[in-house]
């Protein structure tokens, strides 16, 4: 409309406005966002008229370096191109064609085609960041959802199998991958072991230490120590060492004979354990600290004779704790009686039945912790 030959549009690029497209032949601009053109702009959010005879106070303020610019794009009009929150850009035109100086209406005209283009700019840069964060939730969601396969694979894909013993075991992580761990252990001599731990954290970084904890204790059931608290203040070390200072775990592991019916264990922290014997409820408190927080933490072993019968019941607090609309607690005693009512169900079934009588009781509030739970029972 207005025919001029020469112009250069400088869009922001961090702290450098840099040169995004020109009619001028020779190097591209990179003008720095202190520059007194910038700055001269930023003041005065209007179309600045340029000239050098009678220069006006703004052009006598700049240094030799803005001179020279202004000279090389050959400016006699600089139009601002807002952004949402600063100058998103500039717009130099040179003299047009009709030597005719820029009259009012002409103003008017290219402030009004600056503002559009610093709308389109802003626009055109949301899209592209939009576009950006949604692929890396993308790539994000999906390291996550291998995160969540691998970790399922870390849990036992087969129960051990001992005539008159039943086991079973299940964990829902309160996100796609949590810091609750279970396990069941095929030992030398039919004996079987049994591991559950609670790592302090949700999230990724819980499900590092949960794989940490795992491995630590495969190795050390591997290599037969037959004295628990001795296995414990190794696998204690070993977790120590592999993980952050303010990570731990709550950690039970026992290993249970079959042929003399006798349970020896250890209980880092952890929730105690519930044996349930006709009308008793014996539980298996804690014999240490946690693990993973004392490089040097010693432990002591824990026995008993389980009886026909039996049923073992291992927990973590996210189910014994699992809060409903009103922030009430569920409670162990309210678990050990909805196990008591499945007595006669399988291992499974005990466990699919507590999880529904947690979900009945806490209703549409959130799950906020990891829940998980490990059974054996004993045939009567």
């Amino acid at each position: 409309t207005l025919h001029v030959p020469d112009i250069v549009i400088l869009l922001r690029e961090g702290s450098v406005f840099r040169t995004a497209y020109t009619t001028r032949p020779g190097e591209r601009l990179d003008l720095p966002a202190s520059s007194g053109i910038v700055r001269a702009l930023a003041q005065r959010p209007e179309p600045l008229r340029v000239w050098f005879r009678d220069a006006p106070e703004w052009i006598r303020s700049l240094d030799g370096r803005d001179i020279q610019t202004l000279d090389f794009m050959r400016t006699q009009l600089l139009l601002p191109v807002p952004g949402k929150e600063a100058l998103a850009g500039i717009v130099s035109l040179g003299p047009k064609l009709s030597e005719a100086p820029y009259s009012a209406i002409d103003l008017r005209l290219t402030q009004s085609v600056a503002a559009q283009m610093g709308l389109a700019v802003e626009n055109a840069r949301l899209a592209e960041s939009l576009a950006a964060e949604a692929a890396q939730r993308e790539r994000l969601n999906r390291e996550i959802e291998i995160a969540r396969e691998v970790q399922e694979r870390l849990f036992p894909q087969s129960m051990p199998h001992a005539p008159g013993i039943d086991c079973a075991g299940y964990c829902r992580p309160a996100r796609a991958v949590g810091g609750d761990y279970y396990d069941f252990l095929s030992l030398e001599g039919g004996r079987i072991g049994i591991a559950l731990g609670d790592v302090s954290g949700k999230g990724i970084g819980a499900a590092l230490m949960m794989a940490s904890l795992q491995a630590s204790l495969r190795g050390q059931a591997a290599a037969g120590h037959h004295d628990l608290a001795v296995l414990m203040k190794n696998v204690n070390r070993l977790v120590y060492e592999a993980s952050t200072s303010n990570r731990y775990a709550t950690f039970f592991y026992g290993e249970y004979d079959p042929a003399s019916r006798h349970l020896s264990y250890v209980n880092g922290g952890h929730n105690a354990p519930v044996l349930l014997r006709e009308n008793r409820i014996l539980r298996l408190d804690a014999t240490g600290p946690v693990v993973g927080l004392l490089p040097a933490a010693t432990y002591e072993q824990g026995n008993c004779a389980l009886q026909p019968g039996d049923i073992f019941m291992g927990f973590t607090d996210g189910i014994s704790e699992a809060l409903n609309e009103r922030e009430e607690e569920w409670e162990e005693d309210r678990l050990i009686a909805a196990a008591g009512e499945l007595r006669c169900a399988s291992a499974a079934g005990i466990i699919h039945g507590i999880f529904v009588a947690a979900d009945t009781f806490t209703g549409s509030a959130p799950q906020y912790d990891d829940m998980t739970m490990v059974v054996m029972k004993l045939a009567p």
